[in-house]
């Protein structure tokens, strides 16, 4: 009996040592997550907005719809693009025939490189080693190495390149010829064009959709948006949109398509499954670009000519706020 009492009283001892000690590891892991929340609060998306007469881009924070930066690049800041990583934003400046490259984190300017007449547009491979800068007055492409910061090639594609975009590999590159109703398909190795496909009058911007395996193209002279197949360059569909499309976006899920109509003032949600209209929603005079933030729940468009920037909800496009912008506001882009 002895021994089993002793066996008893060393089993209570161990039972309240492991209590205390799983208290105390309790205490510190509810102590830790307390302090987490606070000191580390939850980090809000940036926008990013170029203005045009500003000659300048804005930074504005997603969580207060403020402006917290606004950093001068080139005459005719035009439109904004990121590096996959999000690291980088590149400025083409109309004005200045070149781009602005900036540390996104810090907001400082790296580099300003001079590209060809009127640098409309860059585009970002995804291993973000190259960009390519669409010079719509010269109807040309300057490819730029991102480590360097140098312009290393510039090559002809067609009237009013305008935009562009890599494939999922990286290895050829789809140039949108607005003024000549056509798409340059480029080997980015060789820089040559293998292809040159149908593309639309007055295209502003083409997106690939999630799959990579299809493009949405804007086709404003012909009040349209185009789906084309990405490895034959064939039109699967054409959607009425009247009133100029312009700016274009899809939801992350594949499920709706943004696009702003500029002569109607206003934007237009697609259902990709039905292929049709089912909601607009009146913006103001000229809504231009659009970007949508990761999840997918807030669309941002540009207003050119009350230089403003709408902040909509992508769920049933009504208004949230307006925030001023600083003249002439056309390119958006968003970061996490």
């Amino acid at each position: 009996m002895c021994g089993d009492k002793k066996i008893h009283s060393i089993g209570r001892k161990i039972k309240n040592t492991f209590q205390q000690r799983r208290q105390s590891w309790l205490g510190v892991f509810l102590f830790t997550v307390l302090f987490l929340s606070v000191a580390v609060p939850c980090m809000a998306g940036e926008v990013w907005v170029a203005n045009m007469k500003g000659a300048n881009v804005q930074v504005i924070d997603t969580s207060s719809n403020q402006v917290i930066k606004t950093i001068a690049t080139g005459a005719g800041a035009h439109n904004v693009t990121f590096s996959p990583d999000g690291k980088l934003a590149y400025i083409a400046n109309l004005g200045t025939n070149s781009i602005t490259v900036i540390d996104a984190m810090s907001k400082e300017v790296l580099a300003d490189i001079v590209t060809d007449t009127k640098a409309h547009d860059v585009a970002v491979s995804r291993d973000g080693k190259t960009a390519v800068v669409c010079n719509v007055g010269a109807g040309n492409i300057t490819f730029i190495d991102v480590a360097s910061r140098k312009a290393v090639h510039t090559m002809a594609t067609g009237k009013k390149a305008i935009t562009a975009v890599f494939s999922y590999d990286g290895n050829t590159l789809y140039v949108v010829n607005a003024g000549d109703a056509n798409i340059s398909v480029v080997d980015v190795k060789s820089k040559t064009i293998t292809q040159t496909r149908q593309g639309a009058k007055g295209a502003m911007a083409i997106k690939p959709t999630a799959s990579w395996d299809r493009f949405w193209l804007t086709a404003p002279d012909d009040n349209k948006l185009l789906l084309l197949n990405a490895r034959t360059g064939a039109r699967e569909t054409s959607i009425d949109v009247p009133g100029e499309p312009h700016g274009l976006v899809h939801s992350p899920d594949g499920k709706t398509v943004f696009v702003g109509q500029r002569k109607l003032g206003q934007i237009a949600m697609i259902d990709t499954a039905s292929r049709k209209i089912t909601k607009t929603t009146a913006l103001g005079q000229r809504p231009d670009m659009i970007a949508i933030s990761s999840d997918g729940k807030t669309i941002y468009v540009a207003i050119r000519d009350e230089n403003k920037l709408a902040v909509v909800s992508a769920a049933d496009l009504s208004i949230i706020t307006k925030i001023d912008t600083d003249g002439e506001t056309h390119g958006v882009a968003f970061r996490d």
